[in-house]
């Protein structure tokens, strides 16, 4: 996978690992919304990419925003709404740093001093003999609610978590 799509996967599947949150609408996949029901949207809006150093080969610095839409059924009011906001403010609380391996689909085979994917691919390892691959860390800057707005049939809370990775 790309960076942004390893990104894209580390947040929603952090989302996805948080308990007791209504269904979640995700981005290009089909989805309708029942009445009566809440239901949460997630997007993944990246803005920026840039050297975190000067020099040859600098690492880069990824920004972006994760925006988190908490859709109630109208006529609940704004309480709702809010009351799922505010544990996803928890969930994505700043400061947090969330790690993301996407190799979980891959059978790892040992090979003197390195790991062999079942692609034939290398995984180096250092001398603690921890792979030094795979593995993402997105960092989160901020969360924060927006302003509520009403898309009948539902009242819809907006959530936006401000991310970073440096890559």
């Amino acid at each position: 996978m790309t960076i942004i799509n390893d990104i894209r996967a580390c947040l929603d599947k952090h989302l996805s690992d948080t308990v007791d949150i209504p269904p979640i609408a995700r981005q290009n996949v089909p989805y309708e919304p029942t009445n009566g029901t809440s239901f949460i949207k997630a997007d993944l809006v990246p803005t920026s990419r840039r050297p975190a150093v000067r020099g040859l080969n600098p690492q880069q610095r990824y920004d972006g925003l994760y925006s988190i839409l908490v859709c109630t059924p109208e006529g609940m009011g704004p309480g709702a709404g809010y009351e799922i906001a505010d544990f996803l403010l928890d969930r994505f609380e700043a400061t947090t740093d969330i790690s993301y391996t996407p190799l979980t689909d891959y059978l790892l085979l040992e090979s003197g001093d390195s790991l062999l994917l079942e692609t034939g691919d290398i995984l180096l390892l250092d001398t603690l003999g921890t792979t030094t691959a795979g593995t993402i860390i997105v960092s989160i800057d901020y969360s924060e609610v927006r302003t509520s707005f009403l898309d009948s049939p539902f009242y819809c809370t907006p959530v936006t978590v401000g991310w970073y990775i440096y890559h």
